[in-house]
This record gives structure tokens, sequence and C-alpha cells, in this order.
């Protein structure tokens, strides 16, 4: 027994030896060819890697090419923007792929329809207090500091990718500031006499034949549209170009109901506002022929209010409550009116909450 365990003993030193002269081999190599190399003992010689630092001279690792790099980057989620800005602040290299005009639109028909990163609320600090507006992100905190003056603005519309601001003063002044919200940047419009009345604005893209993933930059419209106070005042819409960077026409309805403060629907040269006391009609300003016009929702949408939204085929759509199911209608318009209502969907809440108990 005693000479079978000095045989093990003598085995297990023997072996380490070998492999201490294994070492040495391979450091004469690393150090003569420039290669890092680890050695890790087998399981049956406890143990633990050799690391062996590498020399001065030793190459630095190859730089990920252009092509795989921006095949990692397109996969990136986009409901996280930070991830993207993360990397591109690692090296030059990576922040030329990223920030790259083609890149970009790849990434953004990787993905589709652009994500929600925020949402914009009218809130007072207390009850007593002037609302003001405030940026809600949802993908984290933001990082763009919002101008000093939203303090004494509201919200009055947000959409591809921009924010309208008001007040109106004393609804007869109309000054008004386009903010984006990313950057921080805005632009304040050419201030707006109005007659004293109620009225309501909209901010919208103008760029013809755009997919509203990246309209920053690009030309916008504003249109305000609201009614004087007095007797049998007229409807009033204003047009604002940013191309021209002046207010450029002017429309009128007579006689006309107050507009809502809602969110509005723009389809193709049209912009849609809700009105209210009148059996929420809805007001029809017509961009490529300058003209108001009105017309009724569906008979049976008029339970829970309705909203405006436009339509993926590009016709208008209207969401409202017919008794427990929200109803979903569409309608073509033309110069002369609309065709009529469809209801195209609905869904019975009661079933579906059923479903779940």
């Amino acid at each position: 027994m005693i000479d079978m365990a000095a045989g093990k003993r003598r085995t297990t030193i023997l072996a380490l030896f070998l492999w201490a002269m294994a070492a040495v081999i391979f450091m004469l190599a690393l150090h003569t060819h420039g290669t890092r190399v680890t050695i890790v003992l087998p399981p049956s010689h406890s143990a633990f890697p050799f690391p062996f630092p590498a020399p001065a001279h030793m190459a630095s690792p190859p730089e990920l090419i252009d092509d795989a790099a921006a095949e990692i980057f397109v996969r990136l989620p986009p409901d996280e923007p930070a991830h993207l800005i993360r990397a591109s602040l690692v090296c030059r290299q990576w922040r030329r792929i990223i920030t790259d005009g083609a890149f970009l639109r790849r990434y953004r028909a990787s993905h589709g329809a652009p994500p929600l990163l925020g949402f914009v609320c009218n809130l007072a600090a207390r009850v007593d207090t002037i609302t003001s507006p405030r940026l809600f992100p949802t993908a984290g905190p933001s990082i763009v500091p919002m101008p000093a003056f939203l303090g004494s603005s509201k919200a009055l519309d947000c959409r591809h990718g921009r924010v309208l601001l008001g007040p109106f003063d004393d609804d007869t002044m109309a000054r008004l500031v386009v903010l984006d919200p990313i950057t921080g940047d805005h632009q304040r419009l050419p201030d707006l006499k109005l007659p004293r009345g109620y009225y309501t604005a909209t901010v919208f893209c103008a760029a013809r034949g755009c997919a509203h993933l990246n309209c920053r930059g690009g030309p916008y419209r504003v249109v305000v549209a609201g009614a004087a106070s007095s007797a049998g005042g007229a409807m009033r819409a204003r047009l604002y170009s940013s191309e021209a960077a002046a207010w450029v026409a002017s429309a009128r309805l007579i006689p006309c109901p107050h507009v809502r403060r809602k969110p509005t629907a723009v389809v193709g040269d049209d912009v849609y506002f809700q009105l209210m006391f009148a059996d929420d009609m809805i007001l029809r300003y017509d961009m490529g022929r300058n003209c108001l016009s009105t017309f009724h929702p569906p008979a049976d949408a008029k339970e829970g209010g309705i909203v405006l939204l436009p339509m993926a085929d590009g016709s208008l759509g209207l969401a409202g409550i017919r008794g427990s199911r929200p109803c979903l209608w569409s309608t073509d318009a033309s110069p002369e009116g609309i065709a009529g209502w469809v209801r195209c969907k609905s869904i019975e809440l009661m079933e579906k909450i059923c479903k779940l108990c």
C-alpha cells in the first residue's frame, strides 16, 4: 500500500513537471510568435488555468468590420433608443455607422412603425395653479431638458414627431410654438390675431409621400380652427406653412358652433375637428380648396363620445361606443361630401370580460 501511494505521488509529480515544461515551451512560443495561449489542466489534476500576461508588442484584436457592426446594430430594439446612443459613444467608427443615413433608413424599415417613446399631458402642480405640459417618457428618463417657456403653455396637439404648444391669450391671440421633444428644438410661429372666441389647433407633416418615420427637419403645417363667441359668429380656419414661414390661407363658415379641443384627424388634404353643441358634428377643412364644411357622425356612435382617426386605407375613421361594444366606422370623403359611414369592426366587451373571469 505504501509503494502504491508513493507511486501515485511520483506520477503526480511527473505530470506536474511535464505541464511545467510545456508551460515554458509555450511561453517561448508566445514571445516568438506573439500569440496569447491559455493552458488549462485536465480535471484529474485539480486545477486552474495558467494565465500568461500578453506581451507589450502583441497586436490588438481586429476591429469589427462595418457590415458586421451594422448587422448587429440594426437588430437593437427600437423601443429602447438608449441602446443606439450608448453604442454610438463607444468609438468614432460606430458613431459613423449609426448616424449614416442609409443605416437609419434601413433601421426604420426593419422595425416598421416607430414605437411610442412618450406622451405629453397638460397637468397642474396644484388644483389652484395653471396647467402646463409635461413630457412622460415611456422608454426611460428623458435626456433632453424641456424649454423653460413650457410653464406658460399648453399642449394643443402632437403628431409626426412634433408637439404644438399654445396658449391663446384671452382667446384673441394665438402664440404657438412647434417643439421637437427629442432634441428640444422649437420654432415660434408668427402671432395670429383672432376675434374673441374658442379655438384649437393641430400640427402635421407637409412632405408629400412621407411615411412619417422620420419627419424631423422637414416641412410642416399648422391649422387653427375656431368660432367667435359673438352670436352667429363665423367658424374660421387659418393655415400656416413652414415652407413659407407665414399664415398662407384663411377660410370661413357661417354659422357654425364652437370647436372641441380634442384630437384631430389628418387624411390627405383634409383636417377634421369635432364640434360642440351640435349633435357631435364634424368640421372638415379642405386645404386643397381652402374651404370648410360639416357633416354628421354615425347615428349610433354618439352614446359615449367619438374619436377621429385616419385609417390605413386612406379613409377617415371614427371610434365610438355602442352599448357595451367599442366600434370602428370609416367613410370616404370627396369634394361633394362623404360617401356614408360603414361599420368595419366591433368588440363585445362583456364577452371578453366573462372569458377572463
